[in-house]
């Protein structure tokens, strides 16, 4: 009871310390999970202007994309696809509404007639757009279904911004158009031409000059708009590869040994060894990792380092072991002959009930056998009737419609049952009957190829793989190492082990590949979490063994430092201060002389133009050619800095082409051209310059 009053007694300064500890605890996951912010950033997967992208409908519209896929995309190519469907629909939404922009039901019934366009539930007796049957369908799927007519209002919603797009875009459009003035000054543009002399002083004609870390940048800070980067990270890492060992290798090998000795082994009851077995089929069964091939191979067919070396084997005896594809081997020559390597035959199926062709059949299988019988004794009786009964009864509908003729079929590519009558038993210009899996055949063997030789050859192969001790060892390496770089140099630590260190550079947070390791997702987002500091080092398991990262650098969005732009500028900046050393050297205006002085030629340009501002010897070189065509006839030009040198110009001739009656066709294809680059609503710079415009938060490298 005592201790009950002084509890009691001081109630209230326990409430405050469980308050406070309370308030630590959030404080303290609050701190850990980035801020207030951090509930936004995962209950949805980006903010696009004041408009959230919900976690669980982009989830669904991921998990659609994937599955419509069929495996061909990733769940990150998936999510990145999604977010341009989002992104593109919700910068589109926002401009529409900005721009007061609406479409009447009549439009959006017009978008869903594009869209349905074909769709027997929504086409008349003569195969066009229904509305009536539309709004029938949408009557009935409002009762029946009421999750699959949500889906319908989401469809609806989409043609509505598929409706409004089109308005809008058109509304560009109109906007686009070339003026006759336009017209005119593109026309002189391609057909006004000079003809001018030069001499062109390379960069390299003076001697090398050093651009300092200021010089870069100030570079970049007088052009922030071609210096902006997203976040990037640095990192390098080694590989442990799972690979079997030498214990592993002689361990396989001498398990294959084991089967051609007569060593006792594990093996089933009769089967003996390799040599001596009377039963290959199930030897090959039990010990080894393929199966036993019973068809024969035409020596002309065998490959590989050892092909010879079986085909000089005599009957029985047995070659090997070999190492081949990573797996050891024995092969046995079981049989010689001759066969023909194709035939051309044709064939009418008759199926039924049961079979795997046509599950629309419904005669059983005496049915079938009955009209198989049939069919043969009167193609064996009238052989013209072969292609007319094949067109009326064949199952195989793609050999029926071509009189039942496979034409020229390789040994092998068909069913057994099938292959060994037309290979083997069956003679040339004869009809038989052959039941398979697939039904009744009735087959006609047109021809047969000469005979080649063949052998029936049979391989017991085991596959070299790293045991579990093996594997083991690899895991204790690769901790091992782990563990030493955290407090000694990386690669110091990887040439103790003779490891290559592999540096990756330039990795973006939703990059799904490192460079030589193939996918590895995981690594690239724990180089982007917010707890990884640069010289962080992990481990991870890629199911082929293990990768241990290390980042070497972190790279924040906004502008490049001048350490991460210099492979740019400094190209820039070096050819910058050697043109003005060239400039300050050349002296008068005579360009034999200038040549002279630098130990070049003086060139000739003819029929140049804006257009197309190419200089023999020199390339590209529009700066050139614009201060060119201000130049008068005869008029010598200052030196002036081009791409690959410092020119000095004399013109010679201005050619201006004749004035053209009307300027309409040169607007109208400029016109189109124009409008073939803005408006294909998918890659128009229209949505790029949509995205400027808005404050956009992309939070898919945090869920995928």
């Amino acid at each position: 009871m005592a201790i009950l009053s002084k509890i009691r007694e001081r109630t209230v300064f326990l409430i405050v310390i469980i308050a406070l500890a309370l308030f630590a605890f959030v404080l303290t996951d609050l701190f850990r999970n980035g801020g207030f912010s951090s509930d936004k950033a995962t209950s949805s997967v980006g903010v696009i202007g004041d408009e959230e992208i919900g976690r669980e409908e982009f989830a669904a519209e991921v998990e659609n994309i994937v599955q419509q896929s069929q495996g061909r995309v990733s769940t990150l190519q998936a999510a990145n696809q999604a977010w341009e469907n989002n992104l593109r629909r919700t910068l589109l939404k926002q401009e529409f509404e900005s721009l007061g922009l609406e479409v009447g039901a009549d439009q959006i019934t017009d978008a869903m007639a594009q869209q349905l366009a074909g769709d027997p539930r929504f086409s008349n007796e003569a195969g066009f757009f229904d509305e009536a049957k539309l709004k029938q369908f949408i009557a009935e799927l409002k009762v029946t279904s009421p999750q699959q007519y949500q889906q319908w209002v989401n469809f609806e919603q989409s043609m509505e911004v598929n409706a409004k797009s089109q308005l809008y875009f058109n509304m560009v459009k109109a906007g686009v158009q070339a003026t006759l003035l336009e017209g005119r000054q593109i026309y002189h543009q391609e057909n006004d031409n000079l003809t001018f002399e030069f001499v062109k002083v390379p960069f390299d004609k003076v001697e090398e000059v050093e651009v300092s870390k200021s010089d870069i940048q100030n570079y970049i800070n007088a052009h922030k708009e071609r210096f902006q980067q997203e976040a990037k990270r640095n990192l390098e890492y080694v590989y442990f590869e799972e690979a079997p060992s030498e214990e592993d290798n002689a361990s396989v090998l001498e398990e294959i040994k084991k089967l051609t000795t007569d060593e006792k082994v594990e093996q089933a009851e009769g089967l003996s060894n390799f040599n001596t077995t009377d039963n290959l089929q199930e030897f090959v069964a039990v010990h080894s990792e393929t199966p036993y091939n019973d068809n024969y191979t035409f020596e002309y067919n065998m490959k590989g380092e050892f092909a010879q070396a079986i085909l000089d084997l005599d009957v029985n005896e047995v070659y090997g072991p070999y190492y081949e594809n990573e797996s050891y081997k024995i092969s046995k020559l079981v049989e010689r002959t001759q066969k023909a390597d194709s035939v051309k035959t044709s064939h009418i199926l008759v199926t039924y009930d049961g079979t795997r062709v046509d599950a629309s059949v419904t005669r059983t299988k005496e049915e079938a056998k009955a009209l198989a019988d049939s069919l043969t004794t009167v193609v064996g009786r009238n052989s013209g009737k072969f292609a007319e009964l094949a067109d009326e009864f064949s199952s195989d509908r793609q050999s029926a419609e071509n009189g039942g003729q496979l034409n020229w079929i390789t040994y092998g590519a068909l069913v057994p049952e099938f292959n060994d009558y037309v290979f083997d038993e069956a003679k040339v210009n004869s009809y038989g009957l052959v039941e398979t899996d697939f039904g009744f055949h009735v087959i006609y063997l047109e021809d047969r190829t000469s005979l080649k030789d063949a052998v029936k050859v049979a391989t017991v192969t085991k596959r070299v793989e790293p045991s579990e001790k093996t594997l083991n060892e690899l895991y204790r390496s690769s901790s091992k190492f782990e563990l030493a770089t955290k407090d000694n140099d990386f690669r110091k630590e990887a040439d103790s082990i003779e490891l290559t260190v592999k540096p990756v550079n330039g990795i973006n947070k939703l990059d799904e590949s490192i460079p030589g390791a193939g996918r590895q997702r995981s690594i690239v987002k724990w180089a982007f979490e917010g707890e990884t500091k640069t010289g962080d080092i992990k481990s991870f398991d890629t199911g082929s063994g293990y990768i241990v990262a290390r980042v070497t650098k972190i790279s924040k969005k906004g502008l490049q430092s001048a350490e991460e732009a210099s492979a740019i500028v400094t190209p820039i900046l070096r050819k910058q201060k050697q043109a003005e050393q060239i400039k300050s050297q050349i002296e008068g205006e005579d360009l034999n002389a200038v040549a002279s002085s630098f130990g070049v030629i003086k060139q000739k340009a003819s029929s140049v133009n804006i257009s197309n501002p190419f200089i023999p010897g020199g390339g590209r070189e529009p700066k050139i050619v614009g201060a060119a065509f201000a130049m008068s006839v005869n008029d010598i030009s200052k030196p002036l800095q081009g791409n690959t040198g410092v020119y000095v110009i004399q013109l010679l001739e201005k050619n201006e082409a004749p004035a053209l009656p009307t300027y309409r066709a040169v607007a109208k294809e400029e016109t189109e051209k124009r409008t073939r680059s803005l408006l294909n609503p998918r890659t128009s710079p229209i949505i790029e310059a949509l995205k400027n415009s808005k404050e956009i938060e992309d939070n898919r490298h945090l869920m995928y």
